[in-house]
């Protein structure tokens, strides 16, 4: 390090022992000192650093302090001031010093760093061209970090944005090796391994580049993510002589556009990959396996019966038993395979490169005994058996979603037969599938092609026997297979979304046909019963449709009664409670279906909702042979009428079950004794006979 000439400029009051010492230091070699804050005439022969004493002296002088900096051009400034006033010191960086001492608190080798770095970034500013002299001026002023280098990586200048960013003191200057290490560190959080990669290298080396992600990684610090940009440094002779990068602390982005990444890609309850990331992972695997010819199998995970653990338990131990599943899973999967929520209690599972067939029936096995143990959630036990379909690669389908909807039809299979198993899929399941994709491809175009029609099975009066009202059935004629019931079509429409639309279709067909009906037989009170499915509650437009269907057709909100499931009253998710509370504001009638086959809650039916329920007509078909439904029968009745709501048994074909219903004081009936569904034009030949005396039940019977 070699010494230098120095010229004070100031009164020395404050700088007096500083001085003294300086002259002792091999860093000063000459040391000349004036009361003025001009150059002495013979400067250029003596001095090659200037000391500029910062205080009342420069108020005095007349001259800002960017005027008196500049006029001591072309010689390098250094700041002298105290640490009380360190702020002075700053000031003169930002009005163009190369640096600054504080005189009471600067070690010797500190102040050696002080000299040399501004001797360097005098030169380096004096070789630039005018108009990067002009930009890098600019740019110390604006919100970006800054950092400029010489041609050997000494960085000469960190503007005020940059130190704020970096966390650096206004005093520190990073030593010659800090280009090593300032963002060594990519956006992915791994070391570059070629130091020509690093940002501050590269723009000494003339690289232009811009937007790359690296890392500030200070001890005692959080990491910093930066997005930099660099060019070179050029003289007027356009030679190379440094480079500058700016920056800008993106970290904030960084970790939101990560964590929306993550909320897209893994499911929120259980941490695990969701549907879409699981299914890129398969098709990736699937790739792998084709080229190592390595077997692959998909598993398609359904929770037997968990729907009564909601019901019974709620939604808060449910969703801690989904948890706990996703845990089991993880840990019972070898290292390379991998697993992902379906949506609601269905999980699947990729098992890679295991040997021989029989090996997926194993791994299916242990997931079996895995899943079937006892979950603790608090104080409860809770208990839930899996049913598990096996789909094997190329045999089950050749795209990942083939995989899964092969292993979804396997799990079903199992679930037929029992649950509690596991299942592989077979060829006679492949063509179940084909019919599949085939229904789906057909329902979105069904709306369109007008062929959807609804046929209607009357509802009867039980002590009356009069006609009182129709259930609206949807079904499906279709080109190839003729007219599908809705149990072949429906669960693809639910599970497609394409139940909305369809829906709004049947709510307005629906209310239009009743309307007629009522006007052309003056029948005001014939009722019309449309069934809802869970998707269609959690529609947003579905209140809109009913109250503009009623409007449209001047119906009374009286005559239409809404057929829903029993989940779909006790679940406390706003969305579904604010559209049963829409549709009980427009005064339609709700009905609970499928009563006293499923898990029931008694909140159901006393939560001011129901107006009636529907008897399931599984309970019907052998209730003259089954005490045990005969008992449920009499029971739900008479708790029906002690809540003063209506009870309707669906799949009466027999008489004795119909006098059966009657002795219970049950209140309506349909099935196959009264009517088969009906198209519209047999509807109306049997209410023109209704008119004429002649009852549907008296016709029914023999």
């Amino acid at each position: 390090m070699s010494g230098h000439s120095i010229l004070y400029l100031g009164r020395g009051e404050f700088a007096a022992d500083y001085l003294s010492e300086l002259e002792t230091l091999p860093c000063c070699t000459y040391l000349s000192r004036s009361n003025t804050l001009e150059l002495p005439e013979d400067a250029s022969y003596v001095v090659d650093l200037v000391l500029l004493e910062i205080g009342p002296l420069i108020t005095q002088s007349g001259q800002s302090l960017a005027e008196l900096i500049q006029s001591l051009d072309p010689y390098p400034v250094v700041a002298l001031t105290q640490k009380e006033h360190e702020h002075r010191g700053i000031a003169a960086i930002n009005a163009g010093a190369q640096g600054y001492i504080c005189v009471d608190d600067i070690t010797v080798e500190g102040q050696e760093a002080v000299f040399d770095h501004a001797v360097q970034r005098s030169r380096l500013q004096h070789r630039l061209s005018d108009t990067d002299v002009t930009v890098l001026s600019i740019l110390r002023s604006i919100n970006d970090g800054v950092i400029v280098v010489d041609e050997v990586g000494h960085v000469l200048d960190i503007n005020p944005a940059a130190r704020s960013i970096l966390g650096i003191g206004p005093r520190m200057q990073p030593d010659p090796t800090w280009e090593q290490t300032f963002c060594c560190i990519d956006g992915e959080g791994k070391s570059y391994p070629n130091a020509h990669d690093l940002p501050l290298v590269r723009a000494r080396s003339g690289e232009k580049f811009a937007n790359q992600v690296a890392i500030y990684r200070k001890p005692e610090q959080p990491d910093t993510v930066l997005s930099i940009n660099g060019q070179g440094l050029y003289d007027g002779n356009r030679e190379l002589i440094g480079g500058v990068v700016t920056f800008r602390d993106i970290t904030e982005i960084t970790h939101r556009t990560q964590l929306l990444e993550k909320r897209a890609q893994f499911d929120e309850l259980t941490g695990i990959a969701n549907r879409g990331l699981f299914l890129e992972q398969l098709s990736r695997a699937m790739g792998r396996s084709q080229r190592k010819k390595a077997p692959l199998a998909a598993l398609f995970i359904d929770l037997d019966r968990f729907k009564s653990v909601n019901d019974t338990l709620g939604h808060d131990t449910g969703d801690a038993v989904l948890c706990d599943v996703a845990k089991r899973l993880k840990k019972n999967v070898r290292i390379g395979d991998f697993v992902g929520r379906w949506g609601g209690d269905e999980f699947v599972v990729c098992l890679e490169d295991f040997g021989e067939a029989g090996n997926a029936a194993a791994a299916a096995q242990k997931l079996l005994l895995v899943l079937s143990e006892k979950y603790h959630v608090g104080n409860a036990e809770v208990y839930a058996t899996p049913s598990i379909g096996i789909a094997l690669y190329p045999e089950s389908g050749d795209t990942a979603e083939r995989m899964v909807k092969a292993a979804d039809i396997a799990m079903y299979e199992a679930k037929k037969r029992g649950g509690g198993r596991f299942q592989y899929y077979s060829p006679a399941l492949n063509t179940k599938l084909a019919q599949r994709e085939e229904l789906e491809v057909g329902l979105r175009h069904a709306l369109v092609r007008d062929e959807f029609v609804l046929h209607y099975q009357p509802r009867i009066d039980i002590s009356s026997g009069r006609l009182i009202g129709l259930e609206a059935l949807l079904r499906w004629q279709h080109p190839r297979f003729g007219l599908l019931p809705p149990g072949r079509f429906l669960p693809i429409l639910e599970s497609s979304g394409l139940i909305h639309s369809a829906g709004e279709w049947v709510v307005e067909t629906a209310c239009r046909q009743l309307a007629g009906w009522q006007r052309r037989f003056e029948l005001p009170d014939l009722s019309m019963a449309i069934n809802l499915s869970h998707q269609q509650l959690l529609h947003g437009r579905l209140v809109e449709v009913v109250k503009k269907a009623l409007k449209d057709n001047a119906l009374d909100p009286g005559c239409v009664e809404f057929e829903i499931g029993d989940s779909d009253l006790v679940t406390k998710r706003s969305t579904e409670l604010d559209t049963l509370k829409g549709l009980r504001r427009l005064g339609v009638r709700l009905s609970l279906d499928h009563f006293g086959t499923r898990d029931v809650s008694f909140e159901s039916l006393d939560n001011g909702f129901i107006d009636s329920f529907v008897l399931d007509q599984q309970l019907i078909a052998d209730i003259m042979e089954n005490d045990s439904h005969q008992r449920i029968v009499r029971a739900a009745i008479a708790m029906a009428q002690g809540l003063d709501i209506e009870v309707a048994a669906e799949g009466v074909e027999t008489v004795t079950q119909l006098e059966f219903l009657k002795s219970c004081n049950c209140d309506l009936a349909q099935g196959f004794l009264i009517s088969r569904p009906m198209q519209p034009e047999k509807v109306s030949a049997v209410l023109r006979s209704e008119i004429a005396g002649t009852s549907l039940l008296g016709r029914g019977m023999p």
